[in-house]
């Protein structure tokens, strides 16, 4: 009331406060970022480590099991899940919900120094790699292609792509970059077994001899008349000439026997390669860079723009740099969306308020909508949040919110100004009356979306900002609508036009229906039960059509862009599946709807979206390949895409192939998925292969996928100790010369122009399992053949091993087509599973994961933080209402208001999800502001004399235009989002059905449950 007194005291202040806020949001809006998404925490990592020829079994004893050990002295880790196969392992790391984003990077600093810790109980060669699996998403992706006649010239395009990669990186604000497919030059030398066999040698001797002869190394220094000078080695291996010119055996002592008279040099890529990729067809190199979060990513993509346009004007016309990939494109084209649709929602809800108040109220609740963006603006700028589809989104919600108040203070001061009270006099009674129910209505609204806003977890902190802004939206306006907008008014009614019938007068009005409205509410008050009736009808069939809602984690990502996964059987290198891949690409593009493709062959995707992870290294993943489509509408991809999927797997029986959409929210590996733990990997695999017949006659499911079920191909040597013995040969010195020769070994590097390139070393005969039969063995005799010291077998065993929290496990997913639910995969599967899990053995335990488990954690997580707020909201309305009776009365609101957010899902025919279950807990906060404010109404008709039913209609009567009008305008504000939104539908869908009910409660429910409490 002060405030108020003195800025109309003192009219200069409030002129001051609104130049305020129109420069502060203007300068917000100029200087705050701008994104596609919000940014999530780096809670997830992989460690990777590498134990070549180590079985799983193996693995998992000298490396899982120490490794894990020291993990679990990190407290922050929710997650430590292992996976080894053949050769190597994987560990995957996820950091607890409820660890706050800014104590991430200290968490993964802790896990990198157990790693280090760790590395002292680990076999002496294996060093296990922290991969980080988060940061920001591809901004821009670019694709290197050689148009010209010939073979591709791939170490030329790879040089291209690193100084583009380079480049990019430089420029300010970008955060990664990396290049995919480039290849993986070295310097092979191929040795003749037959020739080093006959000089006596050993491949071992040979590595040894060579190692010592890589002369990149320092000396020392010396001082000398007060200077010091570095001694260093001349670089000796700068070409292929002087690495097959190297020595390596003097024969009757001045006999040279050098590198290049037994064995072939050359510099090539790695063939197979262990990854490659591809752009419309045509094997490219890509690269990509990522830009920094917080900061506007149209201006930054602008710059990158530029310095690859000079970049591209250097190149000769034979090589094609392209833009593949665009963040920013999708990034404007929702955000012009999301203006429009404010700019849409503010016609709306100006347009109503016309209506049903009149030109003057029209006009202040128009002033109140643009310096609430501007508050809001600012309030982000002081907050730090970002301008991104989250929450801008909560500034399109608020828009319908934002404007009750002032239209509550509009109601009332028009009010009291008939019943004769002078403008200021109007403008203070107004106040004294109002504030507290206003600031307990705005307390409840933002306490609801606290939960959101402060929730734990990758999904809140993907929703948060839309809270956030929706609570910002609120506060400010109430403080417009206690302060500015009873001076605008007092300023309004000082000009004679607003007096006139012309300018609108105070709104819609019919008489008739005026009698008709006083009629139900006499009848609906002369008995209250009737009242109660009428307004349990909506909440009652919400409630009964609950069961009846889809659910599903997160709505669909509407981007004209889909997924393609492909995988061979384990043993496929990377040559097959580029050759499965370029068959598969014929076939997709008869769908008609590619516009363009790129492929990652012999990898998983990178981080192309926000919630890509997985795809940060090439290991072990040879018979993969993923590949992404832009396709030429979203429409119509969704249209096709499950006649594609159907049609690919149906063509092609033998593959592995998953067509799908890509997702919003958290990452999900697969949409169902099981697991069973338990020490026996043999009982195990054999509960899989049970569990996955289970899960395959379930509708829907078309490919399912046992981890431990399957095997590899690997040739077994078995050893005849006896032979070696007699050959006066060690097991050690045995294996490692059948390494080096058919795998090779690195004996030093070669400095090639601007990149250092390995030198590897190995046998000339290892392209075929035949040939390693006769890899030759020094031996007394001179030489000898490995076949004479074991026997070679080809054997197909099990080769995996998985872990979770220590425990073996065994996990089995399943993929369903693209436009089905998980849901539906896993109502039908509920009982079956039960039985399942009932005839376990002792010992093993059955868990549900996949989008299931996602989702019960994130609505967990929701509900965890929900509580406490739900304890605030208890005390907000006591002490508003000095009242215990009247605040659950108050409360019992909400709860009648959860099913009408039910309600509105089933009409809008929406799924129930993570983004549903947040509009049904901020309708719950939204829904009372009306009926906060009827009882209040009600209270101080009270005050002055008994109330009577007569009297109770007439007050409802009076406070039925402002609660039209909240709600007709709170729609209007959500009408946007069901147009345009498919994310946020859900949500629209919720509280907009919830607040058409919520005025019928405010109405009828609210005066029926006086009337009875009061005895009237």
């Amino acid at each position: 009331m002060v405030l108020l007194k003195i800025l109309f005291n003192q009219p200069r202040i409030l002129i001051l406060i609104l130049i305020f806020i129109f420069l502060a949001g203007m300068f917000s809006l100029s200087t705050l970022p701008r994104q596609e998404n919000p940014e999530l925490a780096q809670r997830w990592s992989i460690v990777q480590s590498t134990y070549p020829g180590a079985s799983p079994t193996r693995i998992e004893t000298q490396i899982l099991e120490p490794l894990e050990t020291k993990l679990r002295e990190v407290y922050e880790l929710d997650e430590i899940i292992s996976f080894a196969s053949q050769g190597f392992s994987t560990t995957v790391l996820a950091i607890k919900d409820e660890v706050s984003p800014s104590l991430i990077e200290q968490v993964w600093s802790e896990v990198q120094d157990k790693m280090d810790q760790a590395s002292f109980l680990l076999p002496s060669d294996v060093k296990p790699q922290l991969i980080r699996s988060s940061g920001p998403p591809f901004t821009l992706l670019y694709s290197l292609t050689w148009n010209g006649e010939g073979e591709i010239p791939l170490i030329l395009l790879s040089r291209i792509a690193e100084d583009l990669r380079q480049t990019l990186s430089y420029v300010s604000g970008s955060d990664r970059s990396g290049t995919y497919g480039a290849a993986d030059e070295e310097v092979l030398v191929e040795i003749d077994n037959a020739k080093l066999s006959a000089l006596g040698l050993s491949f071992q001797e040979v590595v040894q001899v060579l190692s010592g002869l890589d002369a990149k190394k320092p000396i020392g220094e010396i001082s000398q008349n007060g200077k010091e000078l570095l001694i260093k080695s001349k670089d000796n291996l700068t070409n292929i000439s002087q690495v097959a010119n190297l020595p390596i055996k003097v024969l009757n002592d001045f006999e040279i026997i050098r590198l290049g008279d037994i064995a072939s040099l050359s510099k090539n890529p790695r063939d197979p390669p262990e990854e490659l990729s591809l752009f419309n067809g045509e094997r490219s190199v890509l690269v990509n860079i990522s830009g920094a979060f917080s900061q506007r990513v149209d201006l930054y993509v602008e710059e990158i723009e530029q310095v690859v346009d000079e970049f591209r004007d250097q190149l000769p016309p034979e090589i094609s740099l392209q833009k593949i990939y665009d963040e920013s494109y999708y990034f404007k084209e929702k955000f012009n969306t999301l203006y429009t649709s404010i700019l849409f929602a503010i016609l709306i809800v100006i347009a109503i308020s016309y209506f049903l108040l009149g030109l003057k109220s029209a006009l202040i609740v128009g002033s109140v909508i643009p310096l609430t963006i501007f508050l809001v603006l600012f309030g982000c700028t002081l907050l730090g949040l970002p301008l991104h589809q989250t929450s801008m989104t909560g500034i399109i919600i608020a828009l319908g919110l934002l404007i009750d108040n002032a239209i509550i203070v509009v109601e009332d001061f028009k009010y009291r100004r008939r019943l004769g009270h002078s403008r200021e006099q109007a403008s203070y009674e107004t106040f004294k009356h109002l504030w507290i129910p206003l600031a307990a209505a705005t307390a409840t609204t933002a306490l609801s979306f606290f939960p959101i806003a402060a929730g734990q977890g990758p999904s809140a902190e993907f929703v948060g900002g839309m809270a956030k802004t929706v609570i910002l939206s609120i506060t400010s306006s109430l403080f417009l609508a206690l302060y500015v907008v009873p001076l605008l008014l007092n300023y309004l009614d000082q000009i004679k036009f607003f007096e006139k019938e012309i300018s609108g007068g105070n709104g819609y009005s019919n008489e008739k229906l005026v009698q008709r409205y006083r009629a139900i509410l006499t009848w609906s008050y002369e008995v209250p039960r009737r009242g109660l009736i009428i307004a349990m009808i909506l909440p009652a069939i919400g409630f009964i059509s609950f069961p009846f809602l889809k659910a599903d984690f997160f709505p669909e990502f509407d981007r004209n862009m889909f997924k393609v996964l492909v995988e061979l059987p384990k043993n496929s290198n990377v040559k097959s599946t580029e050759k499965v891949v370029l068959e598969l690409r014929d076939s997709i593009a008869k769908s008609g709807i590619v516009k363009d493709d790129f492929w990652f062959v012999g990898r998983r995707l990178p981080r192309i979206l926000y919630n890509v992870i997985g795809g940060d290294t090439a290991l072990g993943s040879n018979n993969l390949a993923q590949g992404v489509y832009i396709s030429t509408s979203y429409k119509e991809m969704m249209e096709v895409l499950p006649k594609l999927a159907k049609r690919l797997n149906a063509e092609n029986p033998e593959l592995k192939i998953i067509v799908d959409k890509f997702d919003s929210g958290p990452p999900v590996d697969a949409a169902v998925e099981y697991s069973i733990d338990g020490p026996d990997l043999n009982i195990l695999r054999a509960l899989g292969k049970k569990l996955e017949l289970i899960v395959r006659e379930a509708p829907g499911v078309f490919l399912t996928k046992s981890e431990l079920a399957g095997g590899a191909a690997s040739l077994e040597f078995a050893f005849s100790e006896s032979d070696l013995a007699l050959g006066s040969i060690s097991g050690d010195y045995f294996i490692n010369e059948l390494s080096i020769a058919s795998e090779g070994r690195v004996i030093g590097t070669m400095l090639d122009g601007n990149k250092e390139l390995p030198i590897k070393l190995r046998g000339s005969s290892n392209n075929s399992i035949e040939s390693t039969k006769f890899l030759s063995v020094p031996s007394q005799e001179g030489f000898d053949y490995s076949s004479n010291y074991g026997e070679f077998k080809v054997t197909n065993q099990a080769n995996f091993v998985s872990r979770d929290a220590g425990k073996r496990q065994n996990q089995v997913s399943a993929w369903i087509w693209p436009d089905l639910l998980p849901s539906q995969t896993e109502k039908y599967l509920a009982d079956k599973l039960k039985n399942f899990e009932a005839e376990l053995p002792p010992g093993y335990i059955f868990e549900v994961g996949g989008e299931a488990e996602a989702r019960g954690q994130s609505q967990s997580n929701i509900f965890s933080s929900a509580i406490l707020f739900f304890v605030l909201i208890v005390v907000a309305l006591v002490a508003a209402l000095n009242s215990f009776r009247q605040a659950g009365l108050i409360l019992s609101v909400a709860f009648w208001c959860t099913g009408l957010a039910f309600l509105g899902l089933t009409i809008g025919q929406a799924n129930f999800g993570f983004i549903g279950l947040v509009g049904a807990i901020g309708l719950a906060g939204l829904s009372i502001n009306d009926s906060i404010v009827v009882l209040s109404h009600i209270k101080e008709a009270n005050a002055n004399s008994s109330i009577t039913k007569e009297d109770l209609v007439e007050v409802i009567i009076r406070s039925t235009r402002h609660v039209i009008t909240t709600s007709a305008t709170t729609i209007g504000g959500f009408l946007p989002l069901l147009i345009t939104s498919i994310f946020f539908q859900p949500l629209a869908w919720a509280m907009a059905g919830g607040v058409i009910g919520s005025a019928v409660i405010a109405l009828f429910y609210i005066p029926s449950c006086y009337a009875i409490s009061k005895k009237l």
